[in-house]
């Protein structure tokens, strides 16, 4: 079962799995996975363009090993295997797929872990953006990006939030997608939550009065934790494309605002698309 999506020809940034999908994965692969052995190691020598460790050490210390944990922080989904972590960043053009061993292998398919129980995990990435990272325990800090990671946007206290946000300036959109002030959103989500929190997406941060800041944190989380309700009732949970219809205005430019019935409006910017409503977000 593919559970990220393959990119579409031409490659949209919506397509970018963010924290509720990632999430959902976490929730799929810990049953299937933990205290699973690696038996077998197969690695593409297109990996290198994305593995953050030589592809050779990467197969031998792989093999043989015991996948103990699951967990994800932010966009990052990472397999504890025995003193080391293997990280997930899919990025554009990647995904994740569970798979028998006998089901054939895409091209696109960069490595694949044969476990003990007899079923493959493999990772493809069509266009080799995602980011891989095998390293030591204790060593996450090394990971690029890692250390400058905000709180995770699914647990982020009120009291933190309303703290950190006075740190960084800007319009609302931007922010949000800021991993440093809080980690997992990207574009889709950011217009989402500015739509439940009735805030422009161009507005400035600086603009924000008390209530407005307590109204998009209260926003953050029930929209992520709503997404990731919607997803895990979808059939096998993400299907092969990315399912995000229940998503109130992201991709729904031109159509009625769910909430006061006004028209959608869209913006696009460096392959990115803005989507909001100019009749109910202030």
């Amino acid at each position: 079962m593919d559970l990220l999506r393959e990119c579409r020809s031409g490659l949209d940034s919506d397509s970018v799995p963010e924290l509720p999908e990632l999430e959902v994965l976490r929730e799929y692969f810990t049953p299937r996975l933990a205290n699973q052995a690696i038996t077998g190691v197969w690695v593409s020598p297109k990996l290198s363009f994305i593995l953050r460790t030589p592809p050779d050490d990467f197969a031998k210390e792989l093999q043989g090993g015991t996948i103990e944990r699951i967990w994800r922080r932010g966009k990052f989904l990472i397999f504890d295997i025995d003193s080391h972590h293997l990280l997930i960043n899919p990025m554009l053009g990647g995904r994740l797929q569970w798979a028998a061993a006998s089901e054939k292998v895409s091209k696109d398919t960069l490595f694949r872990l044969t476990l003990s129980g007899g079923d493959e995990l493999r990772f493809l990435d069509s266009v080799r953006m995602g980011r891989v990272y095998w390293v030591p325990a204790g060593a996450l800090p090394t990971v690029t990006g890692w250390a400058e990671l905000g709180p995770d946007a699914l647990e982020v206290s009120q009291s933190d939030f309303a703290h950190r946000i006075r740190r960084h300036p800007g319009e609302l959109k931007n922010l949000l997608r800021n991993q440093a002030f809080v980690a997992g959103i990207g574009n889709a989500y950011s217009d989402e939550i500015l739509h439940r929190a009735e805030l422009l997406p161009l507005r400035k941060r600086s603009t924000l009065k008390p209530d407005d800041v307590s109204r998009l944190h209260t926003a953050t989380q029930q929209v992520l934790g709503e997404a990731i309700a919607a997803i895990r009732a979808q059939p096998h949970y993400v299907p092969q494309k990315q399912d995000r219809s229940f998503m109130a205005v992201h991709g729904k430019g031109g159509q009625k605002c769910p909430r006061c019935g006004h028209r959608i409006s869209e913006l696009k910017a460096r392959g990115e698309t803005t989507n909001f409503c100019r009749g109910c977000q202030h």
